[in-house]
């Protein structure tokens, strides 16, 4: 009984919020991130901030400005098919996955590596913009946000393998996508902490960058357009020691011909220094060193 009053209270207030336009839903589909969201307005007084016009400097000085005077409410599921893909081919095809090296590298952790959770679920609050179309005042991916993310799951992943972990990931996050009728820019800048319930995973602070620029009116070889980046830095949050460093570069080549099509490259680097497992999952051995290798077409 009570589950059947709980679910007719979120059919009664999803119709409310949907009658006064407050809900709006966006989705991404991609081979590493895929995701589903629901945005709920919560100042619907005041019209969302066409940033539009706006550079990328003015977009993070304003969201900072109104960092305490949040106007967004985002509950996004999520999975990661490649890290999904890694947990399928090992637990089905453990003698091919065992083979499928290349010297001492394992080609399918170089594939998956950096992707720790299979899924989540996340709620944010903070500040958000839109950059509208010029055309049809469309705004999809177009959004920069700034606040405060939490994320949970139930599963972390090592070596393909996944572990039962339920953990919470709490944030501070300044995340954005400006997808123009040239160009396209993704931005993710985060610090925060992870904590897991299993105790043979480290909690850990961290910090996090990512920045992927593509012009389709540059050449292909374009260095200061049409590339990416992403850094991640990790430390216990008992001793304060590394725990994990990632980086990756990438190279983007604009298909122009089909326009808002593009080949990504990405190669990477992880370290994980050891501090990050603990009890079995340490003893059964660490890759301190892991290649990442990371294929990718936008479209």
């Amino acid at each position: 009984m009570k589950n059947i009053k709980l679910f007719v209270l979120l059919v009664s207030l999803y119709v409310s919020l949907s009658a006064e336009h407050l809900v709006e839903y966006d989705y991404e589909l991609d081979a590493y991130y895929s995701n589903a969201s629901i945005f709920i307005d919560l100042d619907p007084t005041h019209e969302i901030t066409d940033a539009s016009n706006y550079s990328e400097l003015d977009i993070y000085t304003d969201l900072l400005l109104n960092t305490f005077s949040p106007n967004i409410m985002l509950f996004e599921a999520s999975v990661h098919p490649v890290g999904i893909a890694g947990l399928y081919f090992r637990q089905n095809h453990e003698d091919i996955y065992d083979e499928a090296r290349i010297e001492e590298m394992n080609v399918v952790k170089v594939l998956t590596a950096g992707y720790e959770e299979p899924y989540s679920l996340s709620f944010f609050i903070g500040r958000m913009m839109v950059f509208k179309n010029a055309k049809n005042n469309r705004v999809g991916k177009n959004r920069a946000y700034m606040g405060y993310l939490v994320t949970i799951g139930d599963y972390t992943i090592k070596d393909n393998q996944a572990h039962y972990d339920k953990w919470v990931n709490v944030e501070f996050k300044l995340k954005g996508t400006r997808e123009k009728e040239n160009s396209d820019l993704d931005w993710s800048f985060r610090v925060g902490a992870k904590i897991h319930d299993n105790p043979n995973f480290a909690d850990t602070i961290f910090i996090g960058a990512r920045r992927s620029s593509i012009n389709y009116d540059r050449g292909v070889w374009s260095l200061s357009y049409n590339n990416a980046f992403s850094t991640l830095f990790a430390v216990s949050a008992d001793t304060f020691e590394l725990t994990d460093a990632e980086i990756i570069l990438e190279k983007k080549w604009p298909i122009k011909s089909s326009r808002k099509v593009s080949f990504g490259l990405g190669l990477g680097y992880l370290y994980n220094s050891g501090q990050k497992y603990r009890g079995e999952l340490r003893d059964e051995g660490i890759n301190n060193h892991q290649l990442i290798f990371r294929p990718n077409l936008k479209f």
